[in-house]
């Protein structure tokens, strides 16, 4: 698939094979929010979710982080806009959060389409198993739409990856586009810094005049969304970067939601991926030699957060993209080779057939295997509790539970006061809210005159199941101090 047919039908052709490839990746990541939805780290809610709803319906929860200025509103601005849409569209529904998170797997599914039309350089066999291996890996899947930084940069990332490793001459407007993505990586994810510098070294090498000057043109435009984003909202250009850093690099705050040591990255995949771990590798090694720039992308990236104590999987989401990409180019050669000891057409195909199901299969048993398998329902029980609190309460709901896996008003959708109860029960005043969420087990809430209406697995910050309480009757809050409108504590980087 080197070239394609020329004309009109030629190009509808293309367009049409573009098209399905993108619904069925989109269709495959929006799958997880509408059939298991949950949250794999607070910050895909608190840290964007929960800012946008924020931005257009004026109530959420505040994290340490929107009030010392330690990130940018680029993320939840993205979000508000489709999260507004969906209520508008669809009032008295889940539509406003599921179309934010719609957006999220629209840029995860770009990268599908991008790596299909980038490994069509090599051929039908690197084209097809790149958007064979791109669409279904079960942990581009599990990520594609949750609303983290690192899945919106990587789009950005992957696409401007593309632009950076075409070795053929290109013209000032394809280095501009390259600029342009892997800026607009950096403005959602910092913390790539070190990668995209490589790729952009990797471009542009010594060609100040031919290659820097467009690419730099291109990167000071999300570079100046940022700028005058952080000015409007922080009254300093970049002052998320510097906050953030200061907050928790220098002072190290992330440090107070764990550390891990420098191999820990290596361990996770180990976990994770078990038993495909090394063919993966090797398969990326032989990818390499005729992409090496996304590989060493990706090993810049886990080596660059294997640098920093607190770590979370979820921080090399990128590497993961650019690794299972390698790998897929890697077996298209394997094939290339069997073909060549083999020749024959129908052998060919079917070998092609034979190495995409190995992907499916090895995807499927790795998404459901023991380590993987909680992941699919953690902090499921928050989210659609917390949703049904919003549909039942009149007066507010009460937590006893962490409070960021609950989803916060992302989830709530009314203006109804949440409180955050700590421990102390002569501190309680249980008629001042309706709704009660808390772990199930934990106490006997029919004493308050409350009524069980829902439990369901949570397996998130110590709780395996949340249970749903309402009660019936009037609403009393004299004497509740603790209602969740301070800035709350949540998260790392």
């Amino acid at each position: 698939m080197g070239h394609h047919p020329a004309g009109p039908s030629g190009h509808a052709t293309r367009l049409t094979t573009l098209a399905a490839i993108f619904i069925a990746a989109f269709v495959l990541r929006m799958t997880v929010p509408i059939l298991w939805p949950g949250i794999h780290y607070p910050d895909e809610v608190m840290q964007s979710l929960e800012q946008a709803h924020r931005l257009v319906f004026g109530n959420g929860l505040v994290p340490w982080e929107f009030r010392d200025g330690a990130r940018s509103w680029l993320l939840p601005a993205l979000l508000a806009a489709p999260m507004w849409l969906g209520d508008a569209l669809a009032p008295e529904t889940g539509a406003y959060r599921l179309l934010a998170q719609a957006l999220v797997a629209a840029l995860s599914a770009s990268t599908v389409v991008i790596g299909f039309v980038w490994a069509c350089k090599h051929g039908f066999r690197h084209a097809v198993l790149a958007a064979v291996v791109l669409c279904a890996w079960f942990e581009l899947v599990y990520f594609g739409a949750r609303a983290l930084g690192e899945v919106v940069a990587s789009a950005f990332l992957f696409a401007g990856l593309y632009q950076c490793a075409a070795r053929e001459p290109r013209s000032s407007r394809h280095d501009f586009l390259a600029g342009v993505c892997l800026a607009g990586a950096f403005v959602f994810r910092f913390h790539f810094a070190p990668a995209l510098a490589l790729a952009a070294l990797w471009r542009c090498r010594t060609e100040f005049r031919a290659r820097w000057a467009p690419m730099l043109l291109g990167a000071a435009i999300p570079l100046l969304v940022l700028g005058i984003a952080d000015g409007i909202a922080w009254s300093e250009p970049f002052a998320s970067i510097v906050n953030n850093f200061r907050a928790n690099i220098l002072q190290g705050r992330s440090h107070v939601y764990g550390t891990s040591g420098a191999g820990w990255y290596v361990l996770q995949l180990v976990e994770r991926w078990r038993y495909a771990l090394p063919a993966v590798v090797l398969l990326a090694l032989w990818g390499a030699r005729r992409e090496p720039l996304p590989l060493l992308v990706a090993v810049t990236v886990v080596l660059a957060h294997s640098a920093v104590a607190h770590k979370e999987y979820r921080f090399i989401y990128p590497a993961l993209l650019l690794m299972v990409f390698c790998a897929s180019l890697g077996t298209a050669e394997l094939l290339r080779w069997f073909q060549q000891r083999r020749a024959g057409s129908a052998a060919s195909r079917g070998a092609l057939f034979v190495a995409c199901v190995a992907w499916l299969v090895s995807s499927f048993a790795l998404a459901f295997a023991p380590t993987m398998r909680p992941e699919w329902t953690r902090g499921r029980a928050g989210i659609e509790l917390m949703s049904r609190a919003g549909r039942e309460a009149r007066c507010g709901v009460g937590l006893l539970a962490a409070w960021s896996w609950t989803g916060g008003y992302s989830s709530l959708h009314r203006d109804l006061p949440l409180y955050l109860l700590d421990w102390d029960r002569d501190r309680w005043n249980t008629q001042a809210f309706d709704a009660w969420i808390l772990p199930q087990g934990v106490l006997d809430p029919r004493l308050a005159r409350y009524r069980l209406v829902q439990c369901d697995v949570q397996g998130a910050a110590g709780a395996e199941a949340l249970c749903l309480w309402i009660r019936s009757g009037g609403c009393d809050a004299t004497g509740a101090t603790n209602e969740a409108q301070h800035v709350l504590d949540t998260t790392g980087q």
